[in-house]
């Protein structure tokens, strides 16, 4: 071997490493976690509550909360939530929806208490938990050991329990893609607004969903979402159109969550949590992924792939160019359209995303 051969060795030695640590980074997702365009939260300790988001409502992914709907230091009602979140798992039919549920953060439960009884009293049927208020990967990974140890106590199989983590702070913001990268676990980040907004020592009346401060807070997290491919989950928008509003207060509700849906889609969301089923719906109706997008995606991918048979990296449709650039934005949407059962095996083999 002569010595050019030797350059050429160590280099292709050295990318493959790369390729490899890049590889590493990224998530390939079960279908399952891919539809996650409406989120519904529901505290864990109303049951009629609990029984509506699970067996009745447009939700995608629903999530018992432990946090926020539990006052701080009030184990009784600790305890009757932890309790509904078991018998919810056991008793509920959830249908297609993912199974989550939200413990206390690292400052109300530094012990990981939520989780280890929740995961070992019920955690063959659980799909994963949201932690909130996340500040580092190190918290992540120490998350990680958490339910590592957890399954192999009941039993369950390695990894099986995910994990979607909140960014609620400025920190969190700026950590996000060393957040993103601390667990393979990770099926999804979700921003959540208010509490970074109050992590900013900002006050209440300068808040506006469009803020410039929300929407750096938001890029970051689809970026990082995207940089390991799982998606990014928009807030919720808190101005609820609940039934003691009037009529017009009800409109300008419902109008408010259009506005901040929309919003969150142009900026790369994959879906929206809501508070209650009447959003869901409506989230659930506005994130979808309509039949003309699948069909123009299944044309586009075709066309790529007789290009490259033929030997050419890109070919023209429509007088727009269809490239591997094109290729990878449609799979995005193919692999949506294949979670959701519209692609059969065989399509699905055809345009390789299965």
């Amino acid at each position: 071997m002569d010595d050019l051969d030797k350059i050429r060795e160590e280099a292709g030695r050295q990318s493959r490493l790369q390729l490899e640590r890049y590889q590493a980074r990224r998530i390939d997702l079960e279908s399952k976690y891919i539809l996650q365009m409406a989120h519904l939260t529901v505290p864990a300790t109303v049951w009629k509550y609990v029984q509506k988001a699970v067996m009745a409502s447009a939700a995608n992914l629903v999530m018992l909360d432990l946090e926020d709907s539990i006052p701080r230091d009030n184990d009784e009602l600790l305890a009757l939530g932890r309790n509904n979140v078991v018998r919810a798992l056991e008793e509920l039919d959830w249908g297609k929806r993912l199974r989550f549920f939200r413990p206390r953060g690292i400052a109300l439960d530094p012990l990981h208490d939520d989780i280890v009884t929740v995961v070992q009293r019920a955690g063959a049927r659980l799909d994963g938990l949201v932690y909130p208020k996340a500040e580092s990967a190190a918290e992540i990974e120490s998350l990680d050991k958490t339910l590592r140890r957890v399954e192999e106590l009941a039993g369950l199989s390695p990894g099986k329990i995910k994990i979607e983590i909140l960014i609620e702070s400025a920190t969190a913001v700026e950590e996000v893609f060393e957040i993103a990268f601390a667990s393979r676990r990770l099926v999804g980040l979700i921003f959540g607004s208010y509490d970074y907004w109050a992590s900013l020592g900002q006050r209440a009346a300068s808040y506006r969903s469009d803020h410039p401060l929300l929407n750096y807070a938001r890029i970051r997290i689809v970026q990082a979402a995207g940089a390991v491919g799982v998606p990014a989950i928009a807030e919720m928008t808190t101005n609820y159109p609940v039934r003691d509003k009037t009529p017009e207060q009800r409109i300008a509700a419902i109008e408010e969550l259009r506005h901040d849906s929309e919003l969150a889609l142009r900026l790369g969301f994959s879906g929206k949590w809501t508070g209650i089923p009447e959003q869901t719906a409506l989230v659930a109706e506005l994130f979808k992924v309509s039949d003309e997008e699948i069909s123009a995606a299944v044309s586009e991918a075709r066309a790529f792939l007789e290009a490259e048979r033929s030997g050419r990296g890109a070919t023209m449709m429509d007088g727009k160019m269809v490239d591997r650039a094109t290729d990878r934005v449609n799979k995005t949407v193919l692999k949506t359209a294949y979670a959701l059962g519209v692609l059969d095996d065989d399509l699905a083999a055809e345009l390789g995303i299965k």
